[in-house]
């Protein structure tokens, strides 16, 4: 049996999120659009607004059902808000979390920031970089925190992670392997998922490029799977925010100084 009240929160959580990225989702559409060959008259933007908040919700609404139905089988969960529902001390399950996910969504962040400016952004081109950071500039700090933290959390991983467990139980029994299994995987789709939106932005589809997305999201995505599992979607919130939090000063920083020097065509 669905737990709908569970749905319920989860979803209504996810609605700033949705809110706060409807205008760049919208513009992309605009762009998109009115780009294409031949007279294609664009929709007003009432239009766009209503077609896209109806979309990002179902999406939402059916990962999170998904979610729900396969938590009972792997007991990967949201305690703090089922603690809320059932009235019960959230609370100790916020300090519960809060502590490990800062700690590994800092130290994770930290890590990812070296990988990217040290090795990966280096061997980008020019109009790569200069588009990735359109797309995160666009999006802001509140998009970023509330979208990447809370709406990719309950999508990716109390959604697709929780399905993708579930059915390497199925097939081989519970078993740590099994988890890791549903981590990766979610973290790989979780990589490509952003590539479409890069690409629309201007990205040259490099093999840097590619590697970038995959390899960094996967180890984001690897420490998020992780806390999800072993304290649940909070911690993964919380360390998701975390990390858009402590790359935000760097991502304005490296924005102003693309590198002339980076390689025009990267291979």
């Amino acid at each position: 049996m669905i737990r709908w009240s569970l749905v319920g929160v989860l979803v209504l959580v996810c609605l700033p999120g949705i809110v706060v990225a409807l205008p760049r989702a919208t513009k992309l559409i605009r762009e998109r659009l009115s780009g294409m060959p031949g007279s294609r008259k664009v929709p007003p933007l009432a239009v766009l607004v209503a077609g896209q908040s109806i979309q990002a919700l179902l999406v939402t609404t059916a990962l999170t059902v998904g979610g729900v139905v396969a938590s009972r089988h792997t007991s990967l969960g949201a305690p703090f808000f089922e603690a809320l529902l059932s009235g019960q001390s959230a609370m100790s399950e916020f300090q519960s979390q809060v502590l490990p996910a800062l700690a590994l969504g800092i130290g994770g962040a930290l890590l990812f920031l070296l990988a990217y400016y040290l090795i990966f952004r280096p061997r980008l081109d020019v109009d790569t970089l200069q588009a990735m950071d359109s797309v995160r500039k666009r999006a802001g700090l509140w998009g970023r925190v509330l979208y990447g933290g809370i709406v990719e959390e309950t999508m990716c991983r109390f959604g697709c992670m929780n399905l993708l467990v579930w059915a390497a139980y199925a097939v081989a029994g519970r078993s740590l392997w099994g988890l890791w299994l549903g981590i990766v995987l979610s973290g790989l789709l979780f990589g490509l998922g952003h590539i479409p939106t890069y690409r629309q932005a201007g990205c040259a589809g490099t093999a840097w490029f590619y590697a970038t997305e995959i390899v960094l999201n996967l180890w984001a995505a690897c420490i998020f799977g992780w806390l999800f599992a072993t304290h649940g979607l909070l911690a993964a919130m919380i360390a998701h925010a975390a990390f858009h939090v402590v790359w935000y000063p760097f991502d304005r920083l490296f924005a102003e100084k693309v590198p002339a020097e980076s390689k025009k065509v990267a291979t």
